[in-house]
């Protein structure tokens, strides 16, 4: 961490430079085990005491806390430690490494992966919540991750390198911090409301289109004319001339990948791209974290390769029913966590995408799950899946109806969506030079 003075060198001349832990008490809270986690379960009539904390209780889009969880300590249990009113908790072990931070609303037990930060008082302890969030902590916590897993240990935390400007001056950041991230997350807050509203619309033009609900009459999409009952109660009614079939009668193979031999041991800098649940999305793969595998072990996973046109499809974890269209004329190959499904001349793959995507789609998929296999969707669910059976020609049709309307409300979403993170650069940029004295405040 040699370089880490320089971050701070050229703060205003009234301002010091410490270690973290002379300005801050820093330590970390208890894990809970299975027979704890029932003793405390906030199914108990009458259980009074605090809440209990997690990293999955904290929003990591918006430093929002979630204090209506499932687990209360009572008031009596002692052993457990405590993050008072208006301290800050941050998660310092995983993915949400770094990343997950909340400022304490009441006084709350907490999990062995989040760190609490509490000044001497109430003004040290807002300014630490707004350091936490500044460049200056982020490129110390990043250098010191370690571990399979990624996290930074209490010795590290307590040794980073914090601006300290004195109480008035802290003061008066914390309070200007306040009122300008609070003007700025209300203009990101309506904006991303905007964005659920665009999606909301195109899943209406995808479930209007893939249920028939709406047909193209040769000049317009209107209600049909005709229609039947489809025998299925979240379905409801089907043009006349629809037919409904099961999946497995479309498609030439339903299968997932494996995990190779020797895990994540034999991924490789380049090679065949090995395709993992992260990278499916509606929109397509996305590759920036994409690992390899080499051609020898592609070959030995012959029945996972992927081709250009298949679909893939999550079926574990929380990504479940994502699903996405190979367009990209290249051998893949795929994990345990992905499915692919193969359709034959009768099935437009786009066409199928929409319906994975759609609510008869979604609805089939979350049966799945509840059915009988709670860890994911089993290959014999998922063929069983009941799909309209239309000729290509409508269902090339019902696509480029489908993705022209769809790439309209795209593009409205992709510019709210760069105004969003614009926002988020200029807050940051405003909490890093406001905590290092380079605004005049």
């Amino acid at each position: 961490m040699g370089d880490i003075i320089n971050i701070y060198s050229d703060i205003p001349v009234n301002w010091s430079v410490s270690k973290l832990k002379y300005f801050s008490s820093i330590y970390t809270g208890n894990s809970l085990n299975d027979a704890e986690k029932n003793k405390f379960s906030n199914d108990e009539d009458g259980l009074e005491g605090r809440i209990y904390i997690s990293s999955k209780d904290i929003n990591v889009n918006n430093n929002s806390c979630n204090y209506d969880t499932d687990i209360i300590i009572p008031y009596n249990e002692t052993k457990y430690k405590l993050a008072p009113l208006g301290s800050s908790l941050l998660c310092i072990e995983g993915g949400s490494a770094g990343k997950k931070l909340t400022f304490t609303k009441q006084e709350v037990c907490f999990v062995n992966k989040l760190a609490c930060f509490t000044g001497e008082d109430s003004e040290s302890s807002k300014f630490i919540y707004y350091y936490l969030q500044s460049d200056g902590f982020k490129v110390q916590f990043n250098s010191s991750l370690s571990g399979l897993i990624g996290g930074v240990s209490l010795t590290n935390l307590n040794d980073f390198q914090v601006p300290i400007p004195p109480k008035q001056t802290q003061i008066r950041i914390a309070e200007f911090l306040d009122k300008k991230t609070a003007e700025i997350d209300t203009i990101i807050q309506k904006k991303e409301s905007l964005l659920l509203l665009l999606e909301e619309k195109k899943k209406a033009i995808i479930n209007e289109a893939i249920t028939g609900k709406k047909v193209w009459n040769g000049n317009a999409w209107t209600e049909p004319v005709e229609v039947k009952d489809s025998g299925i109660e979240w379905l409801g009614e089907i043009p006349e001339h629809w037919e409904l079939t099961q999946l497995k009668y479309l498609t030439e193979k339903v299968g997932s990948g494996v995990t190779p031999r020797g895990g994540a041991e034999v991924y490789t800098e380049e090679g065949v791209k090995f395709i993992r649940s992260q990278n499916v999305y509606f929109d397509g793969l996305r590759l920036d974290d994409v690992v390899f595998i080499d051609e020898k072990t592609h070959l030995q996973m012959e029945n996972s390769k992927v081709v250009f046109n298949d679909v893939l499809l999550n079926i574990t974890g929380g990504s479940i029913g994502r699903s996405c269209v190979v367009e990209m004329n290249e051998e893949f190959n795929v994990n345990q966590h992905v499915c692919i499904i193969r359709p034959t001349d009768e099935l437009n793959s786009k066409y199928l995408n929409y319906f994975l995507y759609s609510n008869i789609g979604q609805t089939q998929i979350r049966l799945g799950i509840t059915g009988g296999n709670r860890e994911g969707l089993n290959f014999e669910n998922l063929k069983s899946f009941i799909i309209p059976k239309l000729n290509v020609v409508e269902q090339e049709l019902i696509v480029d109806t489908i993705k022209s309307k769809v790439l309209e409300l795209n593009s409205i979403s992709n510019k709210i969506q760069a105004q969003i993170n614009k926002l988020k650069e200029y807050r940051q940029s405003l909490i890093s030079e406001a905590v290092t004295g380079k605004i005049d405040i």
